[in-house]
């Protein structure tokens, strides 16, 4: 049996290889005929049990319990095809053979949320990615959820992500208050969504192929000098809270360590707690992130034994999980900045993060360590990542020529 409608015919036919013919199965296939043109659209993928194929109905019958999913997806092939046929009859444009089957051979329509979902599943299960790398992608799926949906555009196809959209993304972004530099990290896994509909042949082109997301623009770090930090040692803080959250934020402030890496040295002490060559206590811990090794000399800076040594041990120092710590770091900051001159106030958004920035600083600047030792202390590898955290300053440059200066009187 065949199917009409005017002028054209859709037709399921099987074909079996030898191979095929000897288990007693077939492939079938798709062709139309358009006012009597022809045109073979190619398998349909579909593998089927060459006894359970109807010549008359074109579909399956039998027991197998898949036929009635192939019957099923035979039929969304069919009015695939009647569709396209309808939508040329309506638009009074021109039906041909070879225009449908140009038209049937394009990407079926891919939404860039379901894209960006599924391009997400399989990021998940990817073992050679780090868990802090999976959430960053969430987030950043997150932040265009909301876009797509402020701007009325959650069901934009993948091809329909245009560098337009993109820019757009980038306006939505300021106005909402991030940072350019978020916004680059987060365009670039909106751009590996397109890509990857293209790899997977969701779409035909990628339509940010020629977009440039530009390199990401490294704001000036935030951080505490020795005299903020000074003063922040010195303050008792009204709430008891808030003191032992501004303590531990001391130890952020002297390792440079993660909120993640300092609680699991915190619970754990013993694990990570060694004697240097040198003769005195290091913190030796492989980072969360990367497994990269940090060295950190704590006999060094004395503020963090001040701090062990008022808790009574690493194990009894208090823990907080990362968001309370950055609120109440945020009310500590506005309790001390209200005793302060305009000049000495500490960063109002201060977060766990800036302890690592108040590590760099000190470090470079004050005690004019030379950068290959803050990546040891770190547990980083490349140099271009510290201009996250640090930036040199005079300070630096009167630190070096008092060391040289010392060095040359020896």
């Amino acid at each position: 049996m065949s199917f009409f409608s005017n002028k054209m015919e859709v037709l399921f036919w099987k074909h079996a290889t030898k191979s095929q013919e000897q288990k007693g199965t077939s492939t079938l296939y798709l062709r139309i005929t358009v006012n009597g043109t022809r045109e073979e659209l190619g398998s349909t993928g579909l593998k089927i049990t060459s006894a359970d194929w109807n010549d008359a109905s074109r579909r399956l019958n039998g027991n197998d319990p898949l036929n009635s999913f192939k019957n099923e997806q035979l039929g969304i092939l069919e009015m695939r095809l009647w569709g396209i046929f309808n939508d040329l009859l309506r638009k009074s444009e021109k039906v041909t053979a070879d225009r449908i089957k140009r038209a049937y051979q394009l990407p079926p329509a891919v939404s860039f949320l379901s894209a960006f979902d599924f391009y997400q599943k399989v990021y998940e299960k990817r073992k050679d990615v780090s868990e802090s790398s999976k959430k960053t992608l969430r987030n950043h799926r997150q932040l265009a959820f909301r876009f797509l949906v402020d701007n009325n555009l959650r069901e934009v196809l993948v091809d329909e992500f245009t560098p337009e959209v993109m820019e757009d993304y980038r306006a939505w972004c300021k106005g909402c208050g991030y940072k350019d530099s978020y916004f680059t990290r987060s365009a670039r896994s909106l751009a590996a969504i397109t890509k990857f509909a293209k790899r997977k042949k969701w779409v035909s082109e990628n339509p940010l192929e020629d977009y440039v997301i530009g390199h990401e623009r490294i704001e000036r770090p935030e951080y505490l000098d020795s005299v903020q930090l000074r003063l922040w040692r010195n303050h008792e803080f009204s709430h008891p809270t808030a003191q032992k959250v501004a303590d531990i934020f001391v130890l952020y402030a002297r390792t440079g360590f993660h909120y993640q890496d300092l609680m699991q040295i915190i619970r754990n002490p013993t694990d990570f707690l060694i004697t240097g060559i040198d003769g005195k206590q290091w913190i030796v811990k492989p980072r969360q992130k990367t497994e990269v090794e940090a060295k950190v000399p704590i006999d060094n800076f004395p503020e963090v034994k001040e701090v062990i040594n008022k808790y009574g041990g690493w194990s009894k120092v208090p823990t907080y999980c990362n968001a309370k710590m950055n609120d109440w770091l945020k009310i500590c900051a506005a309790e001390l900045n209200m005793r302060l001159v305009p000049a000495q106030r500490i960063y109002p958004q201060l977060s766990v993060k800036h302890g690592r920035t108040t590590f760099c600083d000190y470090c470079l600047n004050e005690l004019g360590l030379s950068r290959e030792a803050i990546l040891t202390m770190m547990g980083r590898i490349s140099a271009a990542e510290l201009d996250r955290y640090v930036r040199s300053d005079e300070r630096a440059v009167i630190t070096s020529f008092k060391i040289s200066e010392a060095a040359l009187a020896s």
